[in-house]
């Protein structure tokens, strides 16, 4: 009985130390492997530093000037896109490199805020560039400076309250500066324009139904009505409410007096609510 029990301790004793040497062993390579992993996070870490320089100038390429207030016409969702993709490979944390955070060097900490700025600064481009991307699209052809306003814009026909309205909305997530007030200029275009429409609108649903003129029409208000006519931008919504005066001018003898004004009216190029002009017609208060 003695010799079976004593080779049965034997095996069991070389099985507890085999397992003993391979915990061991097992420990010794996750250490060499950790510190492995340390090295190369304070290398590649020393690195980032020349990224984020490069990635600060990319950004700062997006906008006109140096304070960082306007951003350049023409940005796209994609360019910033290409950027948030860089800053993502930057890696600066712990978590990234499979290593405690004390064991990081010691710039990482300051790597790590600059990162967090520049990505910061991305979601506010981002923000500014899809407002400007939902401006321009009110207008037939955009608009044409992203650092002055310019009353030269001309809406799109088919134009609503909601779509001004809702570019006015986001940008209660933003703090007034220049930036927002130069927006906000280009919306109050786009009122003044979209109010002289719906008026005219409503004035004609007055002055005829099934093409044909009510009592509400009056000399006075088809005057009013050319004149209005005259300022519009839009050439389809010009030639719209011309056909309009059109047959109130027919059925009531004013064909004349129409074709006389609107050949006055309507010279240029579309724009007929001249810049000397827009204080009077398209740039009313629209605070």
């Amino acid at each position: 009985m003695g010799k079976p029990l004593l080779k049965t301790l034997t095996v069991v004793a070389v099985g507890v130390g085999s397992v003993a040497i391979c915990l061991v062993g097992y420990r010794q390579n996750n250490q060499r492997q950790y510190q492995q992993r340390v090295e190369y996070a304070q290398t590649a870490i020393a690195s980032e530093t020349d990224s984020i320089a490069s990635l600060k100038k990319e950004v700062a390429s997006l906008y006109l000037n140096e304070d960082r207030t306007f951003l350049k016409a023409g940005i796209t969702a994609d360019d910033i896109s290409q950027l948030v993709g860089k800053l993502s490979m930057i890696k600066v944390s712990g978590e990234e490199y499979g290593i405690e955070e004390n064991a990081l060097p010691a710039d990482a900490k300051e790597i790590q805020k600059q990162k967090q700025a520049i990505d910061d600064e991305l979601k506010d481009i981002e923000a500014k560039q899809k407002i400007q991307e939902a401006t321009d699209k009110l207008f037939t052809k955009g608009v044409s400076n992203w650092q002055k306003a310019e009353n030269d814009v001309i809406i799109k026909k088919d134009l609503k309250e909601t779509d001004v309205g809702s570019i006015r909305e986001n940008l209660n997530f933003f703090e007034d500066d220049k930036w927002t007030a130069l927006v906000k200029e280009y919306l109050g275009f786009a009122d003044a324009q979209l109010d002289r429409v719906t008026k005219l609108q409503k004035e004609f649903d007055r002055m005829l139904k099934d093409d044909k003129v009510t009592d509400a029409v009056t000399y006075e208000n088809y005057l009013s009505a050319v004149d209005s006519i005259s300022k519009i931008r839009n050439k389809d919504l010009k030639e719209k409410y011309t056909k309009l005066a059109e047959t109130v001018a027919s059925q009531m003898g004013y064909a004349g007096y129409y074709g006389n004004t609107t050949d006055t009216a309507t010279t240029g190029d579309g724009y007929s609510d001249s810049m000397t002009d827009s204080s009077e017609t398209d740039s009313e208060s629209y605070y």
